[in-house]
């Protein structure tokens, strides 16, 4: 029987620590203890708290019921999920709390075992990496969300940080409603992983699960919006800002992402309203970007950057100097993180490792649903035929096929302009072929104009005209589907202007 005198529900918040990745808690630790909220811990996660100087409640010291079965069990205890899970506004359930010996927890602070990283270990390493208390907690947290904020990523705790830091020691309804979203999203996608790994390796039942979340609203502000995704494959991480993707964001994402597929090279791209408007391939992704950003400095302005590979700081500091909405990469240095977050409205996302090539694309119409194959053609030198008398260089017939791949993801009527792997201009989205020559024409920048370049088109030249304006423009080379009744006007027209043409096999229509 409880002690009388302990008859007290005490108004000190605590925070339930308990993590597998340990970094960044040193910042976390000294917000807490800045708040007057105490810590509670568990084994290997307590030890390190202490070894950081903060005081720290072991969850075994509260529950009088030590970690057994090698830590399989530590937290799953009624002292603690009590604590988690009661009502603060109900006076029955407070009444009834009031006469237990148990803190108030109201911070779940948790990541998981890792069970992803050890999916294709050995059995019983991968049996062991099965979070069981962690996941409890996790959910125990994020259905009291009125109540309790519930944490499942070391990215949010900056979010947490500065909740905290504008709500005086508290966190606000929208900020725990978020984190409970995450957590069982996170959950959901921890177990699917676990069943699959259970089901084996070819079972396909995961890419069918679909999770829904609403989006603030839709290509326009009077559209209501929501993103369906895999549950199994979660493309994107948001790394540092609460402000979340939109409609339009997630669109030129995934232009962007189709459009770096198709590059080993360092390479940027930069989308707006989701068509590139400059792409370029170099030795480094520095100087990528730098190249990149030429192309139409003034179109990229508020557009998508697209890096296939780590941001570094140098990159950071030149991407801070310019405004644009989201930065996608394949990784971001610390440094580059500490830096770009501060940058105000950007969104840094990382993309997932765990990417599920897509056979079928699906357009929506009026009573029904177009259903396709996805163009998933790698391009290369074999697919691109000689039509002319003259013959490209090696190097000129590289520059085709960068061309041809960024024209592959282009909105047609579609030209692109390039030279030395680095667009020069792009004409999109015309409704005449010779209306996007122009366009991409009148792109090129002056320090430009004079080294030449060359030129890819969704579709076949029907007339003349456009490589009218191009040969007089220093073109040094052409690359078109053959198809049209005209091709061998086309190809004279080459021959007696001395610039190379070669037919590729495939068009490339994007609408």
């Amino acid at each position: 029987m409880v002690a009388r005198k302990n008859l007290k529900l005490t108004n000190k918040k605590s925070a339930l620590i308990s993590v597998y990745n340990k970094a960044s808690l040193k910042k976390l630790c000294s917000t807490l203890k800045h708040h007057n909220i105490d810590i509670i811990s568990t084994g290997e996660t307590a030890n390190k708290i202490k070894k950081l100087g903060y005081n720290c409640k072991k969850v075994s010291n509260i529950t009088r019921f030590k970690e057994i079965l090698n830590g399989r069990v530590k937290t799953l205890h009624p002292k603690i999920y009590a604590s988690i899970l009661f009502k603060r506004n109900n006076n029955k359930q407070l009444n009834e709390f009031k006469k237990l010996i148990f803190p108030t927890i109201d911070f779940v602070i948790i990541n998981l075992y890792p069970f992803e990283k050890y999916k294709n270990a050995k059995h019983q390493k991968t049996i062991e990496m099965i979070d069981i208390g962690g996941v409890t907690l996790l959910r125990s947290a994020a259905k009291n969300y009125n109540f309790v904020t519930s944490i499942c990523d070391n990215h949010d705790y900056d979010k947490l940080i500065n909740n905290l830091k504008k709500n005086n020691g508290e966190t606000s309804i929208d900020f725990r409603k978020k984190m409970a979203q995450k957590a069982f999203e996170k959950s959901a996608n921890y177990d699917l992983a676990i069943a699959r790994w259970f089901k084996g390796k070819n079972n396909k039942t995961g890419n069918k699960k679909l999770l829904q979340t609403k989006l603030k609203y839709g290509e326009n502000p009077h559209q209501k919006a929501f993103l369906k995704y895999r549950v199994s494959n979660q493309m994107l991480k948001n790394l540092n800002n609460e402000k979340q993707l939109s409609y339009n964001n997630f669109l030129d994402l995934d232009a962007a992402n189709k459009l770096l597929e198709e590059f080993k090279e360092p390479t940027c791209v930069i989308v707006k309203h989701n068509n590139p408007c400059g792409v370029c391939s170099a030795k480094t992704i520095n100087l990528s970007f730098k190249k990149a950003l030429d192309s139409d400095k003034k179109s990229a302005f508020g557009g998508i950057v697209g890096i296939n590979r780590t941001v570094n700081y140098d990159l950071a500091k030149k991407l801070y100097a310019n405004f644009f909405e989201v930065i996608i990469a394949k990784n971001f240095t610390k440094e580059s993180i500490n830096l770009l977050k501060n940058k105000k409205n950007l969104i840094l996302v990382k993309t997932s490792k765990n990417k599920i090539k897509k056979n079928k694309e699906i357009r929506s119409i009026n009573n029904g649903l177009l259903i396709q194959e996805q163009n998933n053609v790698n391009i290369k030198i074999s697919n691109l035929h000689k039509a002319t008398k003259i013959k490209a260089s090696k190097k000129i017939i590289d520059d085709l096929i960068f061309c041809l791949r960024v024209c592959k993801h282009v909105k047609s009527n579609a030209i692109v302009i390039g030279n030395n792997k680095q667009t020069l201009g792009i004409g999109a989205g015309q409704m005449s072929r010779i209306d996007a020559t122009k366009i991409a024409l009148d792109k090129i920048s002056k320090k430009n104009k004079n080294n030449g370049f060359v030129v890819a088109s969704d579709a076949f030249f029907p007339f003349t005209d456009s490589l009218k304006l191009l040969f007089k423009k220093n073109c040094k080379a052409v690359v078109q589907p053959s198809g049209s009744k005209n091709d061998y006007k086309i190809i004279n027209f080459a021959n007696k202007n001395n610039v190379p043409l070669y037919f590729s096999n495939f068009r490339f229509f994007k609408h």
